[in-house]
């Protein structure tokens, strides 16, 4: 077989000799595909196929994708050298290209949830990663494939046959999630209803649980403490079956930072990082901080002067901006979540209030969630504004729950239809966060968490009214039956929804642009606290 290394490639860095000797160890080693000659496929399929004889024009053709997934440490990044080997349709013909890569996950919203409930276990966090994930899945399918430069046998007509599913192929993830299910279930783990990539192992005693969260390629173990022995079987099962590299004890999943104190029996998920790079990226990192994410003052429109979209990359700001707004930043949930709304055709003070969002993340750039300050079950939040959009009057729904002292999900989100009444866009808010409170109640069945009925605030009395008594009247029977299905869980015990004053609603930071007071108040209900220190700069009010 013909070296990698002898192919004529663009130029890399001095890490070259580790790709091409990881490239040919993980193909050679996976059994990936087995070359066959191109008459043989249309002799074999003739018959099956009356389109066989263009089979041969609509191979897969190929490229190469390195990529150096992101670490806690410099160290930790040499030893997580991944390689991918990714196809390309023949249709779009390119030369072979090597591409040097910060492979970014788009992370789990869901990770809130899942550190919540080990820090109130006390547990231990591993993770793990599974090399060349994709290629362990088997396909259902008969798929062929040009035989990649630097691997070729046999003449011209020698194709390949694949038997594995390969990083770029729409079957892949399937293919692979399929494999590791069946696989994790001989271990005896069990796939959860509620999260698709959470699997559970039951002990005879809670405390023997093992949980394993997997989000494409990377795996978070939760355990208990005590239960080492089992963590450690567990690991090697898992290495006699797949490729694992063990990174210990979980510091960095997933884009998100986990740091934890176990004198004060608290754990802090944060984006320090991400933040920081994020600022640089766009020449913050030393501005002038803000207090808030969004001045009250403000009223976004679509009327304004155009943005120069070539030269001010507006989408691509508001991406990163979603990405930790949805993982640890609940804070500037709805400062993001209105900017969002300009994507299409942005101004110039869509962009001045994006760059002002920078100088508040400066200043709160060691922000993180807090879990373990306190002592508390389960309980959700909702509320909504009326009309605050000014183009289409339509108002925002917020909700939050938290757990542990620290948020674990929420959501800023335009409602889909105009509401006639304050009263009727609190019962819509409510009808959204009663969906999520029912998916958080499966999860937590789980999760072996007891949440028999799940207390909710709202500050509206006319909502909370229309929630327990299903009256029929000429200001409610206009709304959609399809919130009216929380009427039946409120009935039913699911959900308890009772009245919080406005000054105390947590939700607010979720519907509107607020004050420095009421700002504070909303962060440290939801566990959002500076932990390591005042950052650099001064706070611009």
């Amino acid at each position: 077989m013909t070296k990698l290394s002898s192919i004529e490639l663009e130029p890399l860095d001095d890490n070259w000799p580790i790709w091409s000797t990881r490239m040919e160890f993980a193909l050679d080693r996976k059994g990936l595909w087995n070359v066959i000659t191109a008459e043989r496929i249309t002799e074999e399929n003739a018959e099956k196929d009356r389109k066989a004889k263009a089979l041969i024009g609509q191979y897969v053709k190929d490229h190469l994708l390195f990529t150096v997934k992101r670490a806690a440490s410099a160290r930790e990044a040499w030893e997580a050298l991944k390689e991918l080997y990714v196809q390309r349709s023949v249709a779009r013909k390119q030369e072979l290209r090597i591409k040097l890569t910060n492979l970014r996950m788009l992370p789990e919203e869901d990770i809130a949830r899942y550190v919540g409930r080990a820090q109130q276990l006390s547990a231990d966090l591993q993770a793990s990663d599974v090399k060349t994930a994709f290629l362990n899945g088997v396909l259902e399918e008969e798929i062929y494939m040009v035989q990649p430069p630097g691997f070729e046998e046999g003449g011209k007509n020698v194709v390949c046959k694949l038997e594995k599913a390969l990083y770029g192929l729409k079957q892949a993830p399937r293919a692979w999630h399929t494999k590791l299910r069946k696989e994790l279930e001989l271990l005896g783990f069990t796939a959860s209803e509620a999260d698709a990539g959470l699997f559970i192992r039951y002990g005879k005693q809670r405390s023997d649980n093992v949980y394993l969260l997997v989000y494409v390629d990377d795996c978070l173990l939760i355990t208990s403490k005590d239960n080492k022995s089992s963590l450690l079987n567990l690991k090697s099962q898992l290495a006699s079956i797949f490729d694992i590299h063990d990174m210990g004890e979980a510091k960095f999943f997933l884009g998100m930072e986990i740091e934890r104190n176990r004198e004060k029996r608290t754990l802090v998920l944060s984006q320090r990082r991400f933040t920081e790079e994020l600022l640089n990226k766009y020449s913050m990192i030393e501005s002038k901080g803000k207090s808030v994410p969004m001045s009250t003052a403000l009223k976004l429109q679509r009327d304004g002067e155009a943005l120069d979209t070539e030269h001010y990359r507006y989408s691509e700001i508001i991406g990163s901006l979603l990405y930790l707004s949805v993982c640890t930043r609940p804070d500037i949930a709805y400062a993001v979540g209105a900017l969002a709304r300009y994507t299409q055709h942005p101004t110039k003070q869509h962009w001045q209030t994006t760059m002002a969002l920078l100088k508040y993340l400066c200043s709160t750039r060691e922000m993180g969630i807090v879990y373990g300050s306190k002592k508390m079950d389960m309980v959700g939040y909702c509320d909504a504004d009326y009309a605050g959009d000014m183009d289409t009057r339509r108002s925002t729904t917020g909700y939050v729950f938290s757990m542990h002292g620290g948020a674990i999900s929420w959501s800023s989100r335009l409602q889909p239809t105009v509401a006639m009444s304050s009263c009727e866009v609190e019962y819509m808010s409510a009808a959204s966060a009663v969906k999520e409170a029912l998916w958080l109640r499966k999860l937590a069945a789980d999760l072996n968490l007891e949440v028999k009925t799940l207390n909710m605030y709202c500050d509206n009395q006319g909502s909370i009214k229309l929630l327990r008594h299903p009256i029929a009247s000429a200001r409610s029977k206009h709304i959609d039956v399809m919130h009216h299905f929380v009427r039946e869980r409120v009935a039913r015990g699911e959900v308890q929804f009772e009245y919080c004053s406005t000054e105390r609603m947590v939700v607010d930071i979720f519907t509107k642009a607020l004050l420095v007071t009421k700002l504070e108040f909303c962060r440290q209900e939801l566990g959002l606290m500076i932990f390591k220190g005042c950052p650099r700069g001064s706070v611009e009010e």
